[in-house]
């Protein structure tokens, strides 16, 4: 079998995607065209432009991150079609229209499905009621009514849907392979302050200088609901286009089932020291790594413990230059008493806040790249305090609608202040415990 691959803003196939019927071994590669083409973009760090055919571990890897991992539509069509469960390929050919961002993968000799977007023209509407089912089929898990196709299925586990805003505020789906401009959350039933977590987490990520996806706070129907405009699209004179770009799991050549570091995967997993590479391809390394160190800081005192791989994304621009997107999905997910403390990437030995020391920092400006023992000291000085400062403050912006956020921010401060040795500045040193 095998399958065109798109890329949004060229007019032909950029490469092909094929198994073979005998193994099922998976192969890539780019079309001579293509490559030949100056404004040529890689579709990852770990494909670059190449006359070469990746192998079966490489194309395997970034093409079953292009998939779902809310696997119903995925299931669906392995047991209509009889296909294997790791059949990337085959199960690409029916679902490969929708993949995520700005990459398709369709039937040989395909027109694209995948086209920019005229907002005058290319989107339809929703009417009112249509708005309130999809609100609130997202917020009790049940399947959107028949008649209201997810135009831009998305990854991840919350429940949530592409949709495009007009310019006069109203909620439309796409026509015929246009872009969405925005995705639409919808906490748990049981969950409803989540949509707020996530907004005040979002604020405060740009407060503290982190280029961020703009979000809003909507209520349809009673349901309070997340609006996160996407960092993937271009809005210009009325035309939407999709920007290429990739998570870090794709970047690494990792499936999604390793989009968090843990025991027993070894150098090749999601750690810091292969952070540092993705990092040092950047058109601005060393700005890139001191960013890194500010929002890594930001996220543990925060409580956001879900800084997966698929969290963190690179841009692809022309002539090879990548940098790193504006940050997305940062929840206080240490509220959820239900998840796991672990880090999602360990700070050189420490899996934990709990556990989190000094000589655990240092280990881990090193593995950034961080050489002189000096510049080390300086440049995590001016970092904790920069970040202690920023959410000292947004403890007085959550507490009076979310006190168990405020007590949070508290606790996770005074406790990296303990166990560095300092003293925790007020309102953290003076906050309730939060207990997990």
């Amino acid at each position: 079998m095998q399958l065109d691959v798109r890329l949004d803003g060229f007019d032909k196939p950029i490469g092909q995607l094929s198994s073979s019927w005998a193994t099922g071994a998976t192969q890539f590669s780019y079309a001579p065209e293509y490559l030949a083409r100056e404004d040529a973009l890689p579709l990852s760090l770990a494909l670059p432009l190449s006359v070469a055919q990746f192998d079966d571990f490489a194309t395997r890897a970034y093409f079953d991150n292009l998939l779902q991992e809310r696997d119903s539509a995925r299931a669906d069509i392995v047991a209509k079609y009889r296909l294997a469960n790791d059949d990337v390929v085959g199960i690409l050919a029916h679902l490969g229209k929708d993949c995520a961002g700005a990459v398709s993968v369709l039937p040989e000799g395909s027109p694209p499905t995948k086209v920019p977007g005229q907002l005058e023209q290319d989107y339809r509407p929703y009417e009112d009621d249509e708005v309130v089912a999809i609100i609130r089929a997202l917020y009790r898990r049940e399947p959107l009514p028949q008649e209201l196709d997810d135009p831009s299925p998305l990854s991840g586990v919350q429940s949530k849907i592409a949709i495009t805003v007009l310019p006069d505020g109203r909620y439309a789906e796409p026509i015929a392979g246009a872009p969405t401009t925005h995705i639409l959350k919808v906490p748990q039933e049981r969950h409803e302050r989540d949509a707020m977590r996530e907004h005040a987490a979002m604020n405060a990520s740009t407060t503290a200088g982190f280029e961020t996806a703009p979000t809003g706070l909507v209520e349809i129907d009673g349901i309070p609901a997340l609006l996160v405009e996407r960092f993937d699209r271009r809005v210009e004179e009325g035309i939407v286009t999709r920007v290429h770009q990739e998570d870090f799991c794709q970047a690494l050549g990792l499936p999604a089932r390793h989009k968090y570091q843990r025991p027993g995967r070894g150098a090749n997993g999601f750690n810091v020291p292969a952070i540092r590479n993705i990092l040092d391809s950047t058109i601005d390394p060393a700005g890139e790594r001191l960013k890194f160190v500010r929002i890594t800081l930001f996220d543990i005192l925060l409580g956001n413990v879900d800084g997966h791989a698929k969290n963190f994304a690179l841009f692809h621009l022309p002539g090879g230059r990548m940098r790193t997107t504006p940050r997305y999905d940062v929840m206080p997910t240490m509220l959820d008493r239900r998840t796991v403390d672990e880090f999602a990437y360990y700070i050189g030995p420490s899996t934990t806040l709990q556990a989190l020391d000094q000589e655990a920092l240092e280990r881990f400006m090193i593995d950034l790249g961080f050489t002189s023992a000096a510049g080390r000291r300086r440049i995590l000085t001016a970092a904790l305090a920069e970040v202690i400062e920023v959410l000292n403050r947004q403890i007085e912006v959550v507490e009076y609608d979310d006190k168990n956020f405020a007590d949070l921010i508290g606790t996770n401060i005074r406790t990296l202040c303990s166990n560095l040795g300092l003293e925790a500045p007020m309102p953290a040193g003076g906050r309730d415990t939060f207990v997990r």
